[in-house]
């Protein structure tokens, strides 16, 4: 039988969001969270999220900008059945619309050049290398099984020209990623390192890029994950809306 947890997750400027989410599958993480707060939504965006997991990014960006329309896909069956059930439960049904489709097919449902962003988080590590997991939705949402860093920014197609792509991606891949961006006509437009401590190494990258764009890349200073006691750093704070 699988289990499941119940959690409520906070975001500053969404509020509270309910999320049901097998306990040893595929679940959010920081990432996810870091994501959609880092995200710029305009007023009436059509956003679609490829690879929405259980939900989290397309409830918060549905919460936090209630004039946009969102479009939230997933391909994994037992994933694709919580966020069916998240939508409903945090009664977002009427402006999040869900396809239990493989990225790779959305071309069957989805008409080119009609969203204005595209948010995603996509699996990080190539097949084949780095720990696999024996759960299959974890190792499906951490290891590239479903297409590479190509696939996933050859969705650019539905971006309507001036529209943005905005993702989060290891720092390490950072040169990768900006590489294969501009090849595909996305110009990155602004970026911030995440930083676990202030003296480490960034670990993560949030990125936007725009489609068709001209050259001007905005670099916002880092984000502090911890403070030296293991504690969240004030900002930390602000995004998860505590006091």
């Amino acid at each position: 039988m699988t289990t499941l947890t119940h959690d409520s997750i906070s975001l500053r400027g969404a509020g509270i969001v309910t999320i049901s989410q097998q306990k040893e599958g595929a679940r959010f993480t920081l990432d996810s969270l870091l994501l959609a707060d880092f995200c710029r939504v305009r007023s009436q965006d059509t956003i679609l999220e490829p690879g929405a997991g259980t939900g989290i990014i397309s409830l918060l960006l549905a919460k936090k900008f209630p004039e946009a329309a969102l479009v939230a896909v997933e391909t994994q069956p037992a994933a694709a059945a919580l966020c069916r059930q998240n939508i409903l439960d945090n009664g977002l049904d009427s402006r999040v619309l869900f396809f239990e489709k493989d990225i790779r097919t959305l071309a069957k449902v989805l008409k080119p050049s009609t969203f204005d962003v595209i948010i995603a988080n996509p699996p990080y590590t190539r097949s084949g290398t780095g720990k696999e997991s024996p759960h299959a939705g974890r190792l499906s949402s951490r290891h590239d099984l479903l297409g590479d860093l190509k696939v996933w920014l050859d969705l650019q197609v539905f971006l309507k020209n001036k529209g943005r792509y905005v993702m989060v991606f290891p720092s390490d891949r950072l040169a990768e990623l900006i590489s294969s961006l501009r090849s595909r006509k996305l110009e990155p437009k602004c970026l911030r390192l995440v930083h676990p401590y202030a003296d480490r190494p960034a670990s993560l990258v949030l990125m936007e890029a725009v489609k068709a764009s001209g050259i001007g890349l905005e670099v916002l200073p880092p984000l502090i994950i911890h403070k030296n006691d293991g504690g969240y750093t004030e900002e930390m704070r602000r995004i998860y809306d505590l006091p």
